[in-house]
């Protein structure tokens, strides 16, 4: 059952030390890019589905992992799903139904690297160019910036101290 996490923790347990900057660095996952499915508890730009059934993916072909689903209609089938958020590993048990064995998801093959430099937005004061732009605390991330290189516990405020006009951020918004 959790064959697929085992692997997965081995490998990154086997890197060498100079790789284990990032427990992330050379493993790829099919990152989810958006879910139309309620029923399926996969977060878009976070999770990334990295076995199924019990085995690790090691293969982009995304043709391999709709076989595997449509081969499973009418029964239940296991994802190891990693999470940026936390850096955390679980098992999500999905039934895949008989008439439409779909997951309803939209996947992208992409190294779990791509999520390392995520920041939550915590607070957002009032009057500020966050709450201008309608952010909000507790459900919003920055994800990135085409401004340059946002990396490291320091990048996003050396990036706002370094621009001195507008900045244009990439963004995962959570609205209901």
């Amino acid at each position: 059952m959790f064959g697929v996490l085992n692997r997965f923790i081995s490998k990154l347990d086997a890197a060498p030390l100079d790789d284990q900057q990032s427990t992330t660095n050379g493993v790829y996952g099919f990152q989810v890019l958006r879910n139309a499915n309620q029923e399926v508890p996969l977060e878009p730009w976070f999770d990334f589905v990295i076995g199924i059934n019990g085995r690790t993916i090691d293969n982009p072909d995304p043709s391999l992992f709709a076989t595997e689903v449509r081969n499973s209609a009418g029964t239940t089938i296991s994802l190891g799903v990693f999470s940026a958020k936390g850096q955390k590993i679980r098992e999500v048990y999905l039934n895949i139904p008989a008439e439409k064995p779909t997951l309803g998801v939209s996947l992208q093959w992409a190294p779990l690297s791509v999520s390392e430099d995520v920041w939550h937005i915590l607070d957002v004061i009032p009057n500020s160019p966050a709450d201008v732009a309608g952010l909000l605390p507790y459900g919003d991330y920055v994800i990135g910036s085409p401004e340059g290189l946002v990396r490291g516990e320091s990048g996003l405020g050396e990036l706002v101290e370094d621009v001195r006009r507008s900045l244009f951020l990439f963004m995962v918004l959570k609205r209901a």
